[in-house]
C-alpha cells in the first residue's frame, strides 16, 4: 500500500513540475505599440514587387489638405486600398466617401506606395542638395575669416529619422 501511495505522489510531483516549467518558459513583453505601425510582412511584400510604403498626411488642423497631397501624387505617390493590405483591417480604417473613398487610413494619414526607385532617387535629390547648401554656407562663412578674429567651424551636422508624429484629437 505504501508503494502505491509513493507512485502517485511522485506522480503528482512530475505534473507539477511540468506546469511549473511551462509557466516559466512563458516571457511575455509589452511594446507600446507607433500609431503609425506598418507590418513587417506588408513592407516585405511591397519590397519585394518595388515599391515602398509611406504615411500622408492627408488633412490639416481638420480641413482636406488639398496642396500637400498634389505634390504627393505629382511625385508618383499612389493610394493603397484595403484589397492590397488586408491585414491591416483591424488597426486601420477605410474612407467611404469624399476624394480619398477606398484609402487605408490611421488617424489624419493615409498609406501610399511609390516605386522604390523613385523613392530613392528623391531621397538622393533632396540630400545632395542639402549637402549643396550646406558646402556653400561653409565656404561663405570661411571666405569671411579674418586672422585677428579667426572663425572656427565646430558644427556638426546630425539626422534622426523616426521622429513621432503629432496627430490633433
Amino acid at each position: 500500500m505504501t508503494r502505491i501511495n509513493s507512485t502517485r505522489s511522485s506522480d503528482l510531483r512530475e505534473q507539477e513540475t511540468r506546469k511549473q516549467e511551462a509557466r516559466e518558459e512563458v516571457e511575455y513583453t509589452f511594446e507600446e505599440q507607433d500609431v503609425v505601425h506598418i507590418p513587417q510582412a506588408v513592407k516585405d511584400r511591397f519590397t519585394s514587387e518595388g515599391m515602398t510604403l509611406g504615411w500622408l498626411r492627408m488633412t490639416l488642423k481638420g480641413q482636406d489638405d488639398v496642396k500637400h497631397i498634389g505634390k504627393k501624387l505629382q511625385e508618383g505617390w499612389q493610394f493603397v486600398d484595403l484589397a492590397e493590405v488586408p491585414e491591416m483591417s483591424a488597426t486601420s480604417f477605410v474612407r467611404d466617401e469624399g476624394r480619398y473613398a477606398g484609402v487605408v487610413c490611421r488617424a489624419d494619414v493615409g498609406l501610399a506606395k511609390i516605386p522604390t526607385a523613385k523613392y530613392e532617387a528623391r531621397s538622393k535629390f533632396y540630400r545632395d542638395k542639402s549637402k549643396a547648401m550646406n558646402d556653400a554656407i561653409n565656404s561663405q562663412l570661411m571666405g569671411n575669416n579674418n586672422s585677428r578674429m579667426p572663425i572656427s567651424n565646430n558644427s556638426k551636422s546630425k539626422v534622426v529619422t523616426g521622429r513621432q508624429p503629432n496627430f490633433q484629437d
